[in-house]
């Protein structure tokens, strides 16, 4: 049997450094926060975030539809109130687009172009792991399980068809377990 290698995934503080790069004085800033925010709190994949449109984005209900190529697993998410207030702020800026998500020319952006931009974020971040937008979702699933201990909403939530994907979660969430367990007899030895 092989082992599988856990995904990466960040720490809180890292996670809060990497949303303070972008500045939302500009335009590209404002979009590029809004899209790491999505990853981060809702668990987006990187062709979600680039594919979703605007009437995918219900701001006074705080909803969204995340339409998944993977499996047609369309999915209703709930969108916290912060990010309500910066996907509005977007789209009173955004260019007349198909897409909620463009180039400011309103051309859909590309997987590549979002993979760079974390990279670039993570550097200015002073992120030393190796990050890609996938750890982003990593990252809040983990959190989100770390949190609620509902392992089958969060299967719903990353649209995944099998709850063994979404499995890996409870690994990464008791990993800080062994952790604080391990540092207790390290300070009491």
């Amino acid at each position: 049997m092989t082992r599988k290698k856990l995904p990466i995934i960040l720490e809180p503080e890292e996670a809060q450094n990497l949303l303070k790069q972008p500045s939302k004085r500009y335009p590209t800033g404002l979009r590029n926060k809004a899209m790491l925010s999505v990853m981060l709190n809702c668990g987006l994949r990187v062709s979600e975030v680039v594919n979703l449109r605007p009437g995918n984005i219900n701001l006074t209900k705080g909803k969204l539809r995340v339409e998944s190529g993977k499996g047609n697993r369309d999915r209703d998410l709930a969108l916290p109130e912060y990010l309500t207030d910066l996907f509005d702020s977007w789209r009173k800026r955004r260019p007349e687009s198909n897409f909620f998500f463009s180039t400011l020319k309103g051309k859909k952006l590309s997987i590549k172009y979002l993979q760079q931009m974390v990279k670039r974020y993570s550097q200015k971040a002073g992120i030393t792991k190796n990050i890609s937008p996938h750890t982003l979702r990593h990252t809040y699933a983990t959190q989100y399980y770390k949190q609620t201990k509902d392992i089958e909403t969060l299967r719903r939530i990353l649209g995944h068809s099998d709850i063994s994907t979404t499995q890996i979660y409870i690994t990464l969430a008791n990993i800080d377990v062994e952790n604080g367990m391990n540092q207790f007899i390290e300070t009491k030895a």
